[in-house]
């Protein structure tokens, strides 16, 4: 697959904003427990901290702590509705232009948002802005999907769910199939749900229920995906010379770093 700038910001409009723009109220139902390990890491924030959360959803790791300034971003207008309507703090934005002044954000996360960018540069771009707003000392979370989904003969939340939950009929669209993404001279494999992954830069199905009075039609949509090889995600955090890598491990079919800013 070969993506540029210009067609990787197509991919990401058409496969990863228009579909969650479409979603959003449905992906923010499956969207309420947080992850252990997000929540154990936002516990190390001190009185006063200011805490980000880029690519906040619906903003299922936002607490109910008063003494420190929660701050959300998403590029989807309908998912920033959903947690306005909670009376959060959340502003529209991309991951690649943080809108926020640099050396002013205690703890930041991003949970599966990396994945969605189609090009390594521009998912260093993200986490380089992610480092230029944490102060020194900061620390960021960063989770992207694995493309190991079973580990030490375990596996992953994914693909338990697809044993749980295994449909009657798979109407979606087989795995290996190739699908010609609009506009762009580009073919995607698209993936069947809750299996293992055999390509990096995919497509996977959402099925959307839509339950209104026109019939009861349920409608696919296809969102972009790069799943990482196990130390894809370390070797990225490491090109930025002003932050150390403090953690990085596996957690249920992602891959998972912490990393601190360390100079300006």
């Amino acid at each position: 697959m070969s993506l540029n700038e210009n067609n990787a910001s197509e991919l990401e409009l058409q496969h990863v904003h228009n579909v969650y723009e479409n979603i959003a109220s449905h992906f923010s139902e499956t969207r309420q427990k947080p992850w252990p390990n997000v929540v154990k890491f936002l516990s190390k924030s001190k009185p006063g901290a200011i805490v980000l959360d880029v690519g906040c959803g619906n903003a299922k790791y936002f607490t109910n702590t008063s003494d420190i300034f929660q701050l959300g971003c998403d590029r989807s207008t309908q998912l920033a509705q959903i947690c306005k309507n909670h009376n959060y703090q959340v502003f529209n934005c991309d991951c690649l232009q943080l809108p926020i002044r640099s050396n002013c954000i205690d703890l930041c996360i991003s949970i599966a948002v990396l994945h969605h960018l189609a090009t390594n540069d521009r998912r260093l771009k993200a986490l380089k802005e992610i480092n230029r707003v944490l102060v020194v000392g900061g620390q960021a979370l960063v989770y992207v999907w694995a493309k190991e989904q079973c580990r030490n003969q375990n596996l992953s939340t994914y693909l338990k769910q697809g044993k749980v939950n295994k449909p009657k009929a798979e109407s979606t669209p087989e795995l290996n199939k190739e699908f010609h993404v609009e506009s762009i001279d580009v073919n995607l494999p698209i993936h069947k749900n809750r299996s293992s992954f055999v390509h990096n830069d995919l497509l996977v199905p959402w099925k959307l229920n839509q339950k209104k009075e026109q019939q009861n039609e349920s409608k696919t949509h296809l969102r972009y995906y790069h799943v990482f090889e196990e130390f894809e995600l370390k070797l990225l955090c490491e090109q930025m010379y002003n932050c150390k890598v403090i953690d990085y491990y596996y957690d249920q079919g992602n891959w998972c770093v912490i990393f601190e800013k360390i100079t300006i």
